[in-house]
């Protein structure tokens, strides 16, 4: 009788830890109820993003919608119509610009990532990069940039050349593009012979080779912002984002598409 009691006592306890998961998998909203968020995000974190985007809406309970694109253009759209959630601009001055429309939500921003310019060529390129000198070499007819006017990759770019001395002399030589992913497929189309993109966005890449790496003491500082944006009705569910993106769940990801990041806002 008693080891029949025990094992009903057993049954009992696995019937109710089976109803409580029950009512925890019908308590818990589903995807599609989710609370959608969108986020605008520069070209270079489109895959990194996308890798991210399940367990951020997990962590965060919300549905993601990205629109990725040169961090002006998503600037100028976030001015002209504010319907983005969260802004994660490749570099502060862009996110500057937003904050001072008044559309950032101040205490949500974050600047916790950074990365490496490189210099590309084509995979079986066989021009030798040592310094930024060698990029005013005859052999190097186009050189291919996210705009050096406007997109955070080009102006870091064109930043880095002009610590070099070297500007004045490639400056021609520039072809623009609209944003870095594009800079990149001009050079992976055999339209320039090099490149000048993100480390981050070499390495996804199977049609060139990084010919030359900046040193962190010789190129600008990169330094990407995102930050929940104000005045919008899921404000919570955005700051509750940003932080995710910002803390040591996305870390070790954001590590591995060789994202720089750093543990203290700069």
């Amino acid at each position: 009788a008693g080891g029949g009691g025990r094992k009903g006592s057993h049954g009992g306890a696995v019937l109710a830890a089976a109803l409580g998961q029950m009512w925890a998998a019908a308590s818990a909203p589903p995807p599609s109820a989710r609370v959608e968020i969108v986020v605008y995000a520069a070209a270079s974190l489109r895959d990194v993003l996308q890798q991210l985007a399940p367990a951020g809406e997990k962590a965060a309970d919300v549905r993601l919608v990205f629109n990725f694109g040169a961090s002006n253009d998503l600037a100028r759209q976030i001015e002209a119509g504010n319907k983005a959630d969260v802004f994660f601009s490749a570099d502060e001055d862009w996110m500057d610009r937003v904050a001072r429309a008044g559309l950032v939500d101040a205490e949500s921003r974050r600047s916790f990532l950074s990365s490496r310019l490189v210099v590309v060529g084509a995979a079986d390129s066989t021009l030798s990069v040592g310094s930024p000198s060698d990029l005013a070499s005859p052999s190097v007819r186009r050189l291919s940039l996210a705009d050096p006017e406007a997109v955070p990759a080009g102006r870091y770019a064109r930043a880095w050349l002009e610590k070099a001395g070297v500007w004045k002399t490639v400056e021609d030589r520039v072809v623009p593009a609209m944003d870095v992913r594009a800079a990149l497929a001009v050079v992976e189309s055999g339209a320039a012979e090099v490149g000048i993109v993100y480390r981050t966005d070499a390495a996804i890449s199977r049609h060139v080779r990084v010919l030359y790496e900046v040193p962190a003491g010789e190129g600008p500082r990169i330094s990407y912002a995102v930050a929940a944006l104000g005045d919008r009705p899921r404000i919570a569910a955005a700051r509750r984002l940003v932080a995710w993106l910002a803390g040591p769940g996305a870390a070790p990801t954001f590590e591995r598409f060789g994202f720089i990041v750093q543990t203290e806002a700069p």
